[in-house]
């Protein structure tokens, strides 16, 4: 059991790396987004927003988090993101303890990458869109700056008339299936109750890094 829990975030190392790019992008969009908007249109406007707020907040403060906060809520399908890490488990958990855990994995996700934003230099920007079925796609980005090359994948879903952000991939790594192979883990060797527990330590190692 504490074998599974400390692999709870142990993303690679270079997946960490790429992520970090990846975040900026991700904590950044929904401030351009018009509802009804296409999602490659709301991917490309994304990037300007991503520059005014860094040129705004160049450092990690308080002030950027909050806006970077606001703006990833009302733009993101957490309960879809964490409803696809936990997988058919999900539909044992009862409504209360769904959105205890949507809202615990959010916290997670934000503190774990937030402390690093500041770390993203953009280049060159090119965008595709393909579409998986009707109501979701995928917008592929491949950011080019000093570090060389980076392909971002954006999983949407058209919800309630807009497209929402369900899963993102660096390089072909999803995270969502990251995370669900550490989720998974966890729960072949306990339970909910164990993975909770384990998200919180893992919010509180995070936090004590990043200032949450």
């Amino acid at each position: 059991m504490f074998e599974a829990r400390a692999q709870i975030g142990s993303i690679s190392k270079r997946f960490i790396s790429k992520t970090l790019i990846l975040v900026v992008f991700l904590c950044l969009w929904g401030s351009g987004a018009i509802a009804g908007e296409s999602p490659l249109a709301v991917v490309q406007s994304g990037t300007d927003q991503i520059l005014m707020i860094l040129n705004q907040y160049p450092q990690d403060t308080p002030a950027r988090r909050e806006q970077i906060q606001r703006v990833i809520d009302g733009y993101f399908d957490f309960e879809a993101i964490a409803r696809l890490a936990i997988g058919p488990r999900w539909k044992s958990l009862p409504p209360e303890k769904q959105q205890e855990f949507t809202l615990e994995f959010k916290k997670l996700l934000f503190n774990t990458y937030i402390g690093d934003i500041q770390t993203y230099s953009k280049e060159e920007i090119t965008y595709n869109k393909r579409s998986i079925y009707p109501g979701y796609v995928v917008v592929e980005e491949v950011i080019r700056d000093k570090r060389g090359p980076v392909t971002l994948g954006y999983y949407l879903h058209l919800k309630d008339g807009n497209w929402k952000v369900y899963d993102v991939a660096v390089e072909g790594m999803s995270l969502v299936s990251n995370y669900r192979n550490q989720f998974d883990s966890i729960l072949a060797q306990g339970s909910f109750d164990d993975l909770f527990i384990t998200l919180r330590q893992k919010i509180a190692q995070v936090c004590g890094v990043n200032r949450c």
